[in-house]
C-alpha cells in the first residue's frame, strides 16, 4: 500500500508544494520509493522521513536541512533517510544514533553533541498548523506499518479509512455500514470521517 501525494501531505506536516519541491532537481531531499513517470506514491519509510523534514522545517532553515541531508547521504552506509532521527540542537542539527549519542551534520559535521529528544510520531505543530499523531491519527483509526503497509484503517480491522469514508458521504450510518465491514464501530466510522475532513481541509491550508 502506498500514500498519494495528499494523504502523504496531511500526515507528514507538509504542503503537497512543499513535497513536490523537496523531490526534485539533483539535490532533491527525498525521492518517493514507488514513483514512476505517471504518478507520485510515498512509501511508509517515505511519510516518517517527511515527518522529521517537516518538523525541522519549522525550526531551522531548508538550507540547513538540506546540507544535513547531503552529509548523511555521503555516508558509505547512508540507507533510507527514515532511518536517522534529526533534531535541532542550538544552532544546528544533529543526528542522534542510539537515544543517546549525537552527532552535529550541518555546522561540524562530526563532532559529538547532546541533544533533547524530540519525538516526531506523535502530535506536533508543523508549518501549516497541528500535524496529527502518526499512530492514531483520528480516535477510532490506527496505522501499523505491518497493517496494509501503514495505509490508516479503522481500529482493530483491515479496513481502509476511506473505505468507510466514502460510504458514508453516500449517506450510509454507521449501522448500514456495518453490514458490509461487521468489524468496524461506531467510532471508527466516525474517526474515519473526521479523519477524511482533515485530509481534505489540510489541501486547502496555507502555509506559513
Amino acid at each position: 500500500m502506498s500514500y498519494s501525494s495528499a494523504l502523504t501531505a496531511a500526515l507528514s506536516g507538509a504542503s503537497e508544494n512543499q513535497l513536490a519541491n523537496w523531490r526534485r532537481g539533483p539535490n532533491a531531499l527525498l525521492v518517493p520509493e514507488y514513483s514512476d513517470t505517471s504518478k507520485v506514491r510515498y512509501s511508509f519509510r517515505d511519510l516518517l522521513a517527511l515527518r522529521t523534514v517537516a518538523k525541522l522545517r519549522r525550526e531551522v532553515s531548508l538550507q540547513k536541512i538540506r546540507k544535513a541531508v547531503t552529509t548523511l547521504k555521503n555516508l558509505d552506509d547512508f540507507r533510507h533517510l527514515s532511518n536517522y532521527m534529526l533534531v535541532k540542537s542550538a544552532d544546528t542539527i544533529v543526528w542522534v544514533q542510539d537515544h543517546q549519542a549525537a552527532v552535529d551534520v550541518v555546522k561540524r559535521p562530526g563532532q559529538q553533541m547532546l541533544a533533547t529528544m524530540q519525538d516526531v510520531l506523535g502530535e506536533f505543530e508543523g508549518w501549516t498548523g497541528p500535524v496529527v499523531p502518526l499512530e492514531r491519527p483520528k480516535p477510532g483509526l490506527r496505522i501499523n506499518p505491518r497493517v496494509l503497509g501503514g495505509f490508516p484503517v479503522v481500529d482493530e480491522t483491515r479496513v481502509p479509512y476511506d473505505t468507510v469514508a466514502s460510504l458514508a458521504a453516500d449517506g450510509l450510518d454507521a449501522r448500514r455500514i456495518r453490514y458490509f465491514y461487521p468489524s468496524v464501530s461506531d467510532l471508527g466510522v466516525s474517526g474515519a470521517v473526521a479523519f477524511d475532513h482533515y485530509v481534505s481541509e489540510y489541501g486547502h491550508r496555507r502555509t506559513a
